[in-house]
């Protein structure tokens, strides 16, 4: 009796101290939103508690080491240690463990710039936190908050918008970062083209940091608005935005306040004020969609100023910062590809370990069984040998008599067949010489056909020749002007580009109309004949009036069925 009541104390006593140590943790775990330094301080000091209690509060307690360590922005160099508390999590946690599970799951994977991953895990902790009454609504808002910055990253800018009106309805719930999503959602809105919504937001969010006095820590927001209410003419609220900006310590200033503070200078055509400012912003930004933006500005105010040369050098670096940038992504899958590399072979060895152990015990047990199965089956076999061995004698007997007429019936039945192959090679031979006729009858035929499709191409490519109105030079020419928008496009110039590409590459329209399937569409066609003549992604934008991503997406259709045809 006494055994069992120090047993029950003492399990008491050591859940006590489990629902303490949870306690805890959930209490650092809201500290970090306030004070990263003191809760990675609190962190360290229960360390060697943590790793005397059970498994539950140790993979809460890594789970509280990554956030600490995403809150530092300290980027992991492979997903491990996140991947395996989500696992522990799926298995034993409740709707808020597995929340933040997947979210810092997520993280990972958008740390390691693998996006497809980092999408899927913040969907399954929005997923989550959609079903728990009690959920972790900071995290539930940031997974949204980070979904639409991935699907910004992605182009996706219809998903992005939905995420983020999600995240505004958190907002206003909790207060958390209000003024700071209603600028995502514009952005969302600038980013469809639609215009009176991205306004519209920008005014609520502009509201709403009035209502705090601009705080210094939202000034990344004050010079997007800046940017957007410039863009339009909104010029009251560029001169008090314009102000606050002003006011913040240069090294307190956003990254991107000085390409805001360029755009705004160019909207208001002070082209002068928004170069100096766009040099300064490509000279100290880092990261390359900023030095890209920078090189486009630069290039239009040098065309604004109608300084063509300067504008050349400044395309140039445009192209080669785009360049850089695909080869920056280019390097980030190397690496997530390596690092993928080391985690599935380090996973499989651990597998290989696991099926080799269930693989002893499979072929322990079976060995038993099998050597139980024939003590037993010698047992039955020796009872029954004598009775069975009459009853096989027997029926060995009936059976060679059934070969015997069996195989009497199979001797007729093959005279038979005999006969009817014979009647069949008769057929044959009838048969094949009535193909050999048909066959000198359709090489005549293809001989003829032949004939009449080189007098067509002939014909065609005179008729297009016919109705060329200028010299190919000079067609080719026309279309470098319309790209440098220099010219308009007339209504025929299509028809002369085909004539004078044909006068040039004889046979080339055949050539691509022989790789389809069906028919062309005209974009498509106008694409393919243009890249011919030398004409770049951008060039092509400028002549067909079209967004840089339709052209981009026609250019690679073009590569793929015509790209060897495509050489001048």
């Amino acid at each position: 009796m006494a055994c069992c009541m120090l047993a029950l104390f003492s399990s008491c006593q050591k859940q006590h101290k489990e629902e303490t140590l949870s306690g805890r943790i959930d209490e650092i775990w809201q500290e970090c939103e306030s004070s990263v330094p003191e809760a990675e301080m609190r962190t360290e000091t229960m360390k060697d508690f943590v790793l005397k209690s059970t498994e539950y509060v140790r993979q809460k307690y890594n789970l509280l080491n990554i956030r600490i360590r995403d809150k530092k922005n300290i980027v992991p160099s492979c997903p491990d240690s996140a991947l395996k508390i989500m696992v522990y999590f799926e298995k034993r946690g409740n709707l808020v463990d597995k929340e933040r599970a997947y979210y810092y799951m997520g993280s990972a994977y958008r740390d390691l710039k693998d996006y497809p991953r980092a999408v899927n895990f913040f969907l399954k902790a929005v997923e989550s936190a959609e079903k728990c009454q009690s959920a972790d609504t900071l995290i539930w808002q940031n997974a949204l908050s980070q979904l639409s910055n991935l699907y910004m990253l992605q182009l996706n800018y219809e998903e992005e918008l939905n995420a983020g009106l999600q995240v505004v309805e958190l907002a206003r719930q909790t207060g958390d970062k209000l003024g700071w999503h209603l600028i995502d959602v514009a952005t969302a809105y600038n980013h469809l083209n639609d215009t009176t919504h991205c306004l519209q937001y920008c005014d609520q969010a502009y509201t709403v940091y009035q209502q705090e006095k601009f705080p210094p820590k939202y000034a990344g927001s004050y010079a997007y608005m800046l940017a957007i209410y410039s863009k339009y003419k909104h010029y009251e609220k560029v001169e008090e935005l314009l102000q606050y900006l002003l006011k913040v310590p240069e090294h307190l200033r956003p990254n991107n306040y000085e390409l805001c503070l360029a755009k705004y200078h160019e909207n208001a055509n002070r082209t002068d004020s928004a170069i100096i400012h766009y040099r300064i912003c490509y000279d100290h930004i880092s990261n390359m969609p900023g030095r890209y933006e920078a090189s486009a500005g630069l290039q239009r105010c040098y065309l604004q100023k109608g300084d063509f040369r300067e504008a050349a050098l400044w395309g140039s670096r445009l192209y080669e910062t785009n360049d850089s940038i695909i080869a920056q992504r280019a390097f980030e899958q190397t690496e997530r590809a390596k690092d993928a590399f080391h985690y599935y072979r380090d996973k499989e060895k651990e597998q290989t370990i696991i099926q080799r152990d269930e693989h002893i015990i499979f072929i322990a047990t079976v060995t038993c069984l099998v050597f139980l199965c024939v003590v037993l089956g010698l047992t039955a076999f020796y009872n029954f040998r004598r009775k069975k061995y009459m009853e096989e004698i027997i029926g060995k007997e009936q059976m060679l008599k059934s070969v015997k007429d069996e195989i009497l019936r199979r001797q007729n039945q093959l005279k038979t067949k005999q006969n009817e192959i014979e009647q069949l090679g008769t057929q044959l031979n009838e048969a094949e010489q009535t193909i050999f006729t048909s066959k000198i009858q359709l090489e005549n035929t293809m001989k003829d056909l032949e004939q009449r499709t080189m007098i067509n191409r002939e014909l065609t490519r005179i008729a297009l020749m016919n109705n060329a109105t200028t010299k190919a030079e000079d067609v080719i020419a026309y279309f470098r002007k319309v790209a440098a928008g220099k010219m308009t496009l007339n209504e025929n110039a299509w028809v002369d580009l085909i004539a004078a590409v044909e006068t040039l590459y004889p046979g080339f329209q055949e050539r691509v109309q022989g790789r389809l399937k069906r028919q062309m569409r005209e974009p498509l066609l106008h694409t393919i004949y243009l890249l011919k003549i030398g004409l770049k992604p951008v060039q092509i934008t400028k002549v067909m009036n079209s967004k840089i991503q339709t052209v981009w997406n026609r250019v690679k259709r073009a590569e793929e069925l015509c790209g060897d045809l495509l050489s001048v």
